[in-house]
């Protein structure tokens, strides 16, 4: 991408992190800002919001992700459509909030990216994503602390009645594969349908509850969580591999759809 084509758009940084794109010119296509121009983005920022491009209907979405690297298949294809299904057998498909997590865990391979395309977003502002730089976290956390954390490992386990489930186990601090910078790799339990139950081990003195409320309460810092409000249109890309995501929940079952694509 061009000075010229960079001069129709206008560059902000987001708090605590990440930044946003926003086109002035009415229609732009995405795909226009080519692949690397976007991954050094979210490199050096964490997440890229993209504002005012045409919105990518049908096959464009997926067409779009495919130029960053090869996307996730799951049971019913590429595109996870996230809305509410009153039939719904899994919490991500409720209005209800959902705990911070990482994508892939369960699949056995973690995708690089996710991508997110909103249709539809709460009048109300309601049904933020959520986005944890465990970085940011980990800088803060005290010599002790984390030293404590580097000696835990986590089982997770949850019925698979929707596109994943089993079991696996995992540290609770590992490398991001890129950087080699640490990262934390942890998935709130999940009280909810579709429960996740969690059997933590290394933890010494320190009890589970104790463990959990604290780890609950530095993911949602605002000094490391940035808190995203959708608007039709937007598209969001992550690195999953250094930050962790949730949801707040919505009143209007009706007016969330949010379309994600993971990328590896």
């Amino acid at each position: 991408m061009n000075a010229d084509e960079l001069q129709t758009m206008k560059l902000g940084a987001s708090a605590p992190f990440g930044v946003t794109l926003t086109s002035v010119e009415s229609g732009r296509d995405l795909r226009s800002l080519g692949a690397d121009y976007l991954k050094a983005l979210v490199e050096e920022n964490r997440v890229a919001i993209l504002r005012g491009f045409a919105p990518l209907r049908g096959d464009d979405f997926p067409d779009f992700c495919r130029d960053l690297g090869e996307l996730q298949e799951w049971d019913f294809g590429v595109v996870n459509n996230l809305r509410v299904d009153a039939r719904a057998e899994n919490y991500l498909y409720t209005n209800r909030a959902v705990p911070f997590h990482w994508d892939g865990a369960f699949a056995g391979r973690i995708p690089h990216y996710i991508i997110f395309h909103c249709d539809a977003a709460p009048a109300d502002g309601s049904g933020q994503t959520l986005l944890t730089d465990t970085v940011r976290l980990l800088a803060a956390v005290s010599a002790g602390t984390l030293q404590t954390w580097r000696q835990v490992d986590i089982t997770y386990t949850t019925e698979k009645v929707v596109h994943y489930g089993g079991s696996f186990n995992s540290p609770l601090i590992t490398r991001h594969p890129v950087s080699g910078r640490e990262v934390l790799r942890f998935a709130e339990p999940v009280f909810d349908l579709n429960p996740v139950r969690l059997e933590i081990h290394g933890l010494a003195n320190l009890s589970e509850a104790d463990f959990l409320t604290d780890l609950g309460e530095r993911l949602r810092d605002p000094a490391s969580c940035y808190e995203h409000q959708w608007r039709a249109g937007d598209v969001v890309i992550a690195d999953n591999y250094v930050l962790l995501h949730g949801r707040r929940e919505f009143a209007e079952a009706n007016q969330r759809h949010i379309r994600r694509v993971n990328v590896f």
